[in-house]
Order: C-alpha cells, then sequence, then structure tokens
C-alpha cells in the first residue's frame, strides 16, 4: 500500500504526473478537496472503491442513513476524475482515505486537489 501524494491545481493550471501503481490498494491524505484520476490502458475494464469509514449515521430526522463506498468502472482507454471525498464519511482518524483498484496492470493515478 503506497501513500499518493496529491497535486494542487492552481490559476496557472497543472499537468498532472500519473502514477503507476504497484499495489491494489493505496491511500492519499483527504481534505475534502482531493479527487482521483485514473487512466485505464489496461485491456479491459478497471475497478475502482473508495473505502467509506463510517458507513453509518442515526440521524434524529431521517433514522439510521447508510453510506456506501463509492465505486466506479472505468473502460480500457479511457480517464476518469472520482470525488471529492467527504472527510467524514472516507477518513480514518489519521486523514487518510483509502482506494482499491481491480488492477494495477496499465492503470495510472493523479491525487489531484484545487489550491
Amino acid at each position: 500500500m503506497a501513500l499518493i501524494n496529491s497535486q494542487s491545481i492552481i490559476e496557472a493550471g497543472l499537468t498532472p504526473t500519473l502514477t503507476s501503481l504497484e499495489a491494489t490498494s493505496n491511500t492519499f491524505t483527504n481534505g475534502g478537496n482531493e479527487f482521483i484520476m485514473v487512466q485505464n490502458e489496461s485491456g479491459g475494464n478497471a475497478t475502482i472503491t473508495i473505502t467509506a469509514t463510517t458507513t453509518s449515521v442515526d440521524n434524529e430526522i431521517y433514522g439510521d442513513l447508510a453510506k456506501e463506498n463509492a465505486i466506479h468502472v472505468i473502460a480500457n482507454g479511457k480517464t476518469a476524475f472520482i470525488g471529492t471525498f467527504p472527510v467524514s464519511a472516507y477518513n480514518g482518524t489519521d486523514g487518510i482515505c483509502t482506494f482499491t483498484l481491480s488492477t494495477t496492470s496499465s492503470i495510472k493515478v493523479a491525487i489531484l486537489k484545487v489550491a
């Protein structure tokens, strides 16, 4: 599992650096304005799952509410942008958000945030 550093999109723009993954499970520091860019050249579909750490909330008006993991399928040859991720739903106590991919073969990612 690798901690991937975020890259800031600033007024002058950003040409993101994409990272090849060695493991299917990875993390990033989540401040609530990050999203994940995934480029899939694997030859098939790739599924990304962002793990929710808070999966249920008891709301006095609506009762018990469930929070599911965020899941997105990226077709071969496509690039997807997934996020943002509310810190109260996706972060561990360390401020880290975890995501997994169904494959790492020919997959590249970047964690982007608006500065």
